[in-house]
């Protein structure tokens, strides 16, 4: 069973270098802006803005980079990790450093003796998105999805209306939805309306209801429910 442990920024100020270490756990390092440099099995290689690290338990690396280097890493433990993952693949629409950022994020407002389901809700979904990244390259059919739920969060986005919008019937959509993304389309409606929600509570001083409706939570009272499950903390006591 995969298990969360910590998420970070490597953002170094001067030039960086991490010596030769391993981990005994998983580490992801999806590089955000600039590069860093990777020894590994005698070789050298350089990850770049979108590119994203794998680096697996009791496997030994060293480690460079200079400013404006931006990299968000996270760590985890896994039964069942994918063999076909690579060391370093590219995050070519840029999906996974969305996760990533959210993960980040998401962390910041958490005491740390408390656990986040939706930190591993972000976990199962980067690990879906990266999968399906590795194994059958990016989706026109999910991108163009989640792009319509980005641009309008508050509109009715129903399985149907997403089905019809690419001309498939609920059941082929849902089946092929799953399939290339790894999750549901509710799931990602779900995630999306969250974050945008999120956003509105860090940003500006809208009251809740305003904040709901904008973010298609249908209501005051869904938000602070969602908010409750997957934040264990009110609307009020994020934004403070």
């Amino acid at each position: 069973m995969d298990k969360f442990k910590n998420v970070g920024l490597n953002a170094p100020k001067k030039s960086w270098h991490a010596g030769r270490h391993f981990h005994e756990y998983y580490e992801i390092v999806v590089v955000m802006r600039s590069g860093e440099k990777v020894a590994i099995d005698n070789k050298f290689i350089e990850a770049l803005e979108g590119d994203v690290l794998v680096f697996r338990p009791g496997v030994s690396h060293e480690e460079w980079g200079d400013p404006p280097l931006e990299a968000v890493y996270f760590s985890f433990s896994a039964e069942d990790f994918p063999p076909e993952i690579p060391l370093m693949f590219k995050d070519s629409k840029g999906r996974l450093r969305i996760i990533a950022t959210w993960m980040l994020s998401e962390s910041r407002v958490l005491h740390p003796s408390e656990s986040s389901s939706l930190i591993n809700s972000y976990l199962d979904a980067f690990f879906a998105e990266m999968t399906r990244i590795v194994r059958h390259g990016d989706s026109p059919l999910v991108e163009n999805i989640r792009g319509m739920i980005i641009r309008d969060p508050a509109k009715n986005h129903s399985l149907e209306s997403l089905a019809n919008s690419v001309k498939l019937s609920k059941f082929h959509f849902l089946r092929k939805y799953r399939q290339l993304a790894g999750v549901s389309p509710a799931d990602d409606v779900r995630r999306i309306r969250l974050s945008f929600a999120k956003d509105l509570l860090i940003s500006t001083d809208e009251p809740l209801k305003s904040i709901a409706e904008k973010s298609g939570l249908s209501n005051e009272t869904t938000l602070c429910r969602l908010f409750q499950k997957y934040y264990r903390k009110s609307p009020g006591q994020f934004r403070r």
